[in-house]
């Protein structure tokens, strides 16, 4: 096999599988602490994690937990939003919460991390998760279906280029998201300047 050989193999080959924390009740009703607990509120496709607004707690076990690495990948596997996204340089202290699943790659200089959350947010894995989900009305991905999820594993050289493309992507998504809320501010503003000039008018 050459080195520009795609691999085909499924993802419980290629990386170890775990829930995350398994936090029972709210997050929010936990005292604050020094442990950082990522949400789903708390992750976006458009940006990476912003570490200094993800809320810290006391978890309410002693026992010491999988910390989360910068070589994982986190998944959604509940509700309508079942994606991946990378965890970017985390603190020392930092888990997600139990409705993702942590995917550690194993030999993430083959296959990088990144790369693996943009291949799960594609078309072909997304239409695989909505063939094997269950629940009738959250959708829920069990981890059996997720550790079958069959990747296609370019050289890391391609990797590396469609991740800049995937990054590229983010940011003009990004951009434009905001110049699209500026717009939105602007009209709301002009139909309340409209308003208070129609008010005005009926005081005069």
């Amino acid at each position: 096999m050459t080195d520009d050989a795609i691999i085909f193999e499924s993802l419980g080959r290629a990386a170890e599988i775990s829930a995350g924390y398994p936090l029972r009740g709210s997050a929010e009703a936990l005292k604050a602490g020094d442990v950082h607990f990522l949400a789903l509120k708390d992750v976006s496709l458009d940006a990476d994690i912003d570490w200094a607004h993800v809320p810290t707690v006391e978890l309410p076990s002693k026992r010491t937990p999988d910390w989360l690495s910068g070589d994982d990948v986190i998944f959604s596997a509940r509700g309508t939003r079942t994606l991946a996204y990378p965890i970017n340089d985390p603190p020392a202290r930092a888990v997600c919460a139990p409705q993702f699943y942590v995917i550690k790659v194993k030999r993430p200089e083959k296959l990088l991390p990144a790369f693996l959350a943009w291949q799960i947010n594609q078309k072909p894995a997304q239409d695989y998760f909505s063939r094997t989900a269950t629940g009738s009305y959250i959708q829920n991905i069990r981890r059996k279906a997720l550790e079958n999820l069959p990747l296609a594993i370019p050289p890391v050289h391609e990797q590396q280029v469609i991740v800049e493309f995937w990054r590229a992507a983010q940011r003009e998504r990004a951009v434009l998201n905001q110049l699209i809320q500026n717009r939105n501010q602007q009209l709301d503003a002009l139909a309340v300047g409209l308003l208070h000039t129609r008010l005005r008018g009926a005081q005069q």
